[in-house]
């Protein structure tokens, strides 16, 4: 047997290796993931533990099933588990259309009837919204400076952080097609603004600026120049990921008990999808696909909660 004064002596070195060991995991440079394959993503490293993450989908950045299944991939790549290397301390996300940051679902997914795909398409929507709240290993921020309506909102809504440029313009417009936000996004919503004013943006379809937006708590910080609010950013996140992995993960775990249960959630979920069954839901669909010229960059889409009542004309 070792005796206990050869225990003590070996304790030390034994600390010693730990330390090192564990300094040469964090000082392992994040590796960016493979091109999307339906190209919507861009990937750049801006320090050793940060990915800049662009949105380009022409022309409005509309989360269609090829933005869907691109960010579905990416987040997938960073569950710890799925990984050979420790996963990115903070996630950027930003817009390379100066006009739209992420925009609503694809309309034409979500029109009855809701055949398999859709339901797949709704089922990999879901999953991306919880990634984004289970990955605690990573913090995402959004960098928005320009329109997030619909799902684009209620994904940012789900983000760890929001921060507005010039350009940036908000809101919920779900309940004017006869549905609600269904993924999770009123429920955070609350948590940012309140009770009141969630009833009130989203029973209102109300559209919001980015100073608006910060005040009340939509965003952490609104900023008169788009350069300005990346700098910003980036001074951020590099400050974020000189801390140890473990400060990150045991941080954002420990907040999450504001989340909504996932009972509630899932409630949720399956409240939309009845709805969307519903027969009054299609006309609806049909004149807001007609009005958006198929979702392309119409004036009605510039302001999409804002012109929702055209639709009742």
């Amino acid at each position: 047997m070792v005796s206990s004064h050869l225990q003590l002596r070996w304790f030390p070195l034994c600390l010693v290796a730990l330390s090192i060991l564990w300094r040469s995991i964090e000082a392992q440079q994040v590796i960016a993931p493979p091109p999307a394959v339906h190209g919507t993503l861009t990937f750049n490293i801006t320090n050793d533990h940060t990915i800049r993450v662009t949105i380009n989908n022409p022309p409005i950045n509309l989360f269609n099933n090829n933005l869907l299944d691109d960010m579905l991939s990416f987040l997938t790549s960073l569950v710890p588990s799925n990984r050979a290397t420790p996963p990115p301390k903070v996630v950027i996300f930003s817009s390379s259309n100066p006009d739209f940051f992420m925009m609503h679902r694809d309309v034409q997914g979500i029109i009855p009837p809701l055949v398999p795909w859709k339901l797949q398409a709704i089922n990999n929507y879901i999953s991306i919204t919880r990634y984004l709240q289970n990955i605690t290993t990573t913090v995402f921020i959004a960098e928005c400076n320009g329109r997030a309506f619909g799902a684009g909102n209620e994904v940012m809504v789900q983000m760890d952080m929001r921060f507005a440029g010039p350009n940036a313009s908000v809101g919920f417009f779900e309940d004017g097609l006869g549905v609600f936000p269904g993924g999770g996004g009123q429920q955070f919503l609350l948590e940012l603004v309140g009770k009141a004013r969630t009833m009130e943006y989203v029973l209102g379809a109300l559209q919001i600026d980015g100073p608006t937006g910060a005040e009340i708590g939509w965003f952490n910080r609104y900023y008169e120049s788009a350069d300005a609010m990346t700098r910003s950013i980036d001074d951020l996140a590099a400050r974020i990921s000189t801390f140890p992995n473990g400060t990150v993960n045991a941080t954002k775990s420990g907040l999450s008990w504001r989340n909504p249960t996932l009972e509630v959630l899932e409630a949720d979920i399956a409240e939309f999808i009845r709805l969307d069954a519903m027969p009054d839901r299609a006309p609806l669909e049909e004149m807001f696909l007609n009005v958006t010229k198929n979702e392309t960059a119409t004036p009605f889409e510039m302001n999409t909660p804002l012109n929702m009542p055209e639709l009742y004309v």
